[in-house]
């Protein structure tokens, strides 16, 4: 079979359409039906049901995951496997937008000095794009503000961080939305049907460098903004709900890379300890974002 008819077919049951598949795997809708179709004529029975809200699986199509998920998975472990004379087999590891400051930088500077021979390969991006990778085979670690519960990933909750309102204490406006994930998006709209913001982005440290250089309010992680708390230059808003943003560590059962435990022994360890000064803030010229 070709891989890349189970690849597109997995990409539609992740994301639910056809359409979204054709965006994420950059062909057109037309290459992904024609995909599909192909795939359906060698199993000889019908994957999905159609209609304008999306697609679905048939029970056949339930049926066919695991082995999808299987085929991929093998394939990505027998190319790193042929690739092992080469050289080092790497670590992949991913993590969200909203994670790779300060904990995907900490865990990586960590594992550097731990492991200094240690091969490792980062990515950063949206959490559905990633926890798609995972189930894929092409990372071995995660972390996420989103659990996927899978026969083929190992889930832990890592820690439960609080996100907490800040204001400038000169100006607080305007209104600094971040993108914390699914979660806190439903969290919000309930404790605010009605606030708009006037700046939105998906990346925390950029909206919290804005907040302390023009002024605003936003919602951040109570620890990231403490050190501008107890300076005085930003205050908690009276009366604004806390929220929980909860934070997993997903591994591949499949993956056997030697240093996987040690990786997470260490980001086990970074979390139990105080932020560092400089993971508050960084300077502007600093951020860079895709």
């Amino acid at each position: 079979m070709d891989l890349n008819l189970a690849r597109t077919f997995l990409t539609v049951v992740y994301g639910g359409s056809f359409v979204l598949a054709a965006e994420r795997l950059c062909v057109s809708q037309t290459t992904v039906t024609a995909r599909i179709k192909s795939l359906e004529e060698q199993l000889g029975a019908q994957l999905f049901v159609r209609s304008a809200s999306g697609s679905s699986l048939t029970p056949a199509g339930e049926r066919f995951v695991p082995h999808a998920q299987q085929l991929l998975a093998t394939w990505q472990d027998a190319l790193r496997n042929m690739s092992a004379c080469e050289r080092k087999e790497p670590l992949r590891i991913g993590a969200e937008t909203g994670l790779w400051q300060p904990w995907l930088t900490r865990w990586l500077s960590w594992l550097k000095l731990e492991q200094p021979d240690l091969h490792m390969q980062a990515r950063v991006g949206q959490g559905s794009m990633l926890l798609d990778q995972m189930e894929n085979g092409t990372l071995d670690i995660l972390l996420s503000h989103q659990a996927r519960y899978r026969p083929a990933l190992h889930v832990r909750l890592l820690m439960e961080e609080t996100l907490v309102q800040v204001r400038h204490v000169e100006n607080p406006e305007p209104h600094i939305q971040t993108d914390w994930g699914e979660a806190f998006r439903q969290q919000f709209e309930l404790a605010f049907p009605a606030q708009h913001a006037q700046i939105e982005t998906n990346v925390g440290q950029l909206a919290l460098q804005l907040l302390l250089e023009q002024g605003g309010t936003g919602y951040f992680r109570s620890q990231v903004v403490a050190p501008w708390l107890a300076s005085g230059q930003l205050m908690r808003v009276a009366g604004a709900p806390e929220f929980s943003l909860p934070v997993y560590v997903m591994t591949r059962k499949a993956c056997n890379h030697p240093q996987l435990q040690t990786a997470l022994h260490g980001i086990g360890q970074l979390v139990r300890q105080p932020p560092h000064p400089h993971d508050s803030a960084v300077p502007a010229s600093d951020i860079t974002h895709e």
